[in-house]
C-alpha cells in the first residue's frame, strides 16, 4: 500500500488549537542555583506528534521549539491527540523571562503559547514573604551587616528601613506592576566606604486578584457547611489550620475570627460560609511546611451515635488527570453525592460505572469566584445503583478529546459522600 505525505499549511492546521497548549514549570516556584524543567501540553492538530527538538536562551526570552514536521511517507491521523513534551532548562540565572513555545515546519515558526517564568534569588538576601501584593505590603529582611540601620532600594525606589533588634531590617515594600525586582541593601554605618548588598529578581509582586501558579498553591477545604440537612439532621463542619513554624503567607485573609493573610503560632478554625465549594486558600509557596490541616463533619442532632467524619484536605499534589472511586457499596439505603474541583478552566467532566461504561452522565463545572478553579456536584446515587457488582468503582474522567473539546483537562480531585438514609451517617470516599 502507498502511503504519501499530507501538506497542509501549519498556520491553518494550527490555529484551531493554538489556545491548547499551556506552559508548566517544575518546580513551580524557581530559585537561582536550581535547575528547571517546562512543560508543554495540548492536544495536536492531528496523528503525528510533535517532538521537543530544543531551546533557545536569547536574553529574558526562552523559545521552545516543537519539531512539527510531518514524517516523509507517512499519512498523518485525522484525530486530535493531546501531547506533552518537556525540556531541561538547567539553571537559570536569577530574574524574569518570557517563555515562547513554538511549532517549526521547515521554514516556519508558529507560536502555540508563552508564559512568565521568574527565576528567584533567594539565597542574596533573605526575604519574607518573598512576594507582595502589587499594592505592596510589610516585608523582613536579614540584614547581612548585622547593624541597627540601612539604605533599602526596591525596584530602584528607595525606602526607609529600620530594625528592632541586629540583623533584621524591616519596610513597606511600594507598589509596583506585576513581576520581578531587584533590591539593594546599603549600610548607613560607614567608615571609608559603604559596603553593598544586591540581590537580583529577589521580591515578587503579584496580581491580588489572579492566582499566580508561581507564587501560589491552592489549599482546599472541601466542606464549609452548617445547617439542616435531610430526615431532621443537622450539620456543622469543623476545619482547623494548626502551625508551631514560621509564619505561612496566603494570597488573602483567612476564613477565621480575627485572621489575616498571614498565620503565625497556633491553632485557628475556619468559618462556614455555606458555599458548595468549600475553602479555596491560596498559599504562598515554600511558607507552608509547618502547616498541619483537620476538618470533619458531624450531625449535631445525633451527635450521641457518631462523633463525625473526616474530610480530607487537598493539596496541589493531591489532583490527577482521572478519578477512580473504589470499593463504592451498592444499596438503595444510600444517597451518594459527587463533588469534583477541577485546578483550571474546563466546563464538563463525565462519570460512569466501570462495569457499565457505556451509562456515561455529564458533570458541567463552573469557575470559583475569585479563583483559577472549577466546582461541580451530582447526585450520582441512580448511576451507582445500575453497577453489575457490589462494590462498585465510578469514574471520572474529561469528555474525548475532538471539535468540542480541543483543550486538555486540568488536573482533578473529587470526593463520594455517601450517606446512610436510616442513621445519616456520612462516609467519605476520596481517591488515595
Amino acid at each position: 500500500m502507498l502511503r504519501f505525505p499530507i501538506l497542509l499549511s501549519l498556520a491553518v492546521l494550527l490555529a484551531p488549537f493554538a489556545a491548547a497548549e499551556t506552559i508548566r514549570f517544575d518546580p513551580p516556584n524557581v530559585t537561582a542555583g536550581h535547575s528547571v524543567d517546562a512543560t508543554v501540553s495540548g492536544v495536536w492538530h492531528n496523528g503525528c506528534l510533535p517532538a521537543a527538538k530544543g531551546f533557545v536562551v536569547d536574553g529574558s526570552t526562552i523559545t521552545l521549539h516543537l519539531d512539527a514536521t510531518a514524517p516523509l511517507g507517512v499519512l498523518c491521523s485525522q484525530n486530535t491527540p493531546p501531547y506533552s513534551r518537556s525540556w531541561h532548562l538547567g539553571v537559570l540565572p536569577a530574574g524574569g523571562y518570557t517563555v515562547i513555545a513554538v511549532a517549526d515546519a521547515g521554514s516556519t515558526s508558529t507560536e502555540l503559547t508563552r508564559a512568565p517564568l521568574i527565576v528567584r534569588d533567594a539565597e542574596t538576601l533573605t526575604i519574607s514573604p518573598y512576594a507582595v501584593p502589587t499594592s505592596g505590603g510589610p516585608i523582613a529582611l536579614g540584614n547581612p551587616f548585622f547593624l541597627a540601620s540601612a539604605t533599602l532600594t526596591i525596584g530602584g525606589v528607595t525606602v526607609p528601613a529600620n530594625s528592632e533588634l541586629d540583623g533584621v531590617l524591616f519596610a513597606i515594600a511600594p507598589p509596583h506592576a506585576p513581576g520581578v525586582v531587584d533590591v539593594e541593601v546599603k549600610a548607613d554605618l560607614c567608615t571609608l566606604t559603604c559596603a553593598t548588598v544586591s540581590s537580583k529578581a529577589a521580591l515578587i509582586y503579584y496580581d491580588p486578584s489572579d492566582a499566580d501558579p508561581a507564587v501560589f498553591e491552592p489549599v482546599l477545604f472541601p466542606l464549609s457547611f452548617q445547617g439542616a440537612g435531610a430526615f431532621g439532621s443537622q450539620w456543622t463542619t469543623e476545619s482547623f489550620l494548626y502551625s508551631n513554624g514560621p509564619a505561612a503567607y496566603f494570597r488573602d485573609p483567612l476564613p477565621c475570627a480575627g485572621c489575616t493573610s498571614t498565620f503565625t503560632l497556633g491553632t485557628k478554625q475556619l468559618t462556614n460560609d455555606g458555599n458548595p465549594w468549600g475553602h479555596v486558600l491560596y498559599a504562598m509557596r515554600g511558607t507552608t511546611d509547618a502547616l498541619q490541616f483537620a476538618s470533619r463533619i458531624r450531625d449535631t442532632s445525633r451527635q450521641a451515635l457518631t462523633a463525625g467524619t473526616e474530610v480530607p484536605v487537598a493539596r496541589e499534589r493531591d489532583f490527577r488527570p482521572l478519578l477512580r472511586f473504589m470499593n463504592i457499596p451498592v444499596d438503595p439505603k444510600y444517597r451518594v453525592t459527587l463533588r469534583l474541583w477541577a485546578l483550571g478552566d474546563y466546563p464538563q467532566y463525565i462519570f460512569a460505572i466501570d462495569s457499565v461504561p457505556a451509562l456515561q452522565n455529564s458533570l458541567p463545572l463552573t469557575r470559583i469566584p475569585g479563583t483559577s478553579m472549577w466546582f461541580g456536584s451530582a447526585d450520582v446515587t441512580a448511576t451507582i445503583q445500575q453497577a453489575a457488582g457490589n462494590p462498585a468503582n465510578l469514574l471520572v474522567t474529561p469528555p474525548p478529546f475532538g471539535p468540542n473539546n480541543p483543550v486538555v483537562a486540568p488536573p482533578v480531585w473529587g470526593i463520594l459522600s455517601i450517606t446512610n438514609n436510616d442513621t445519616q451517617q456520612v462516609t467519605i470516599v476520596s481517591p488515595q
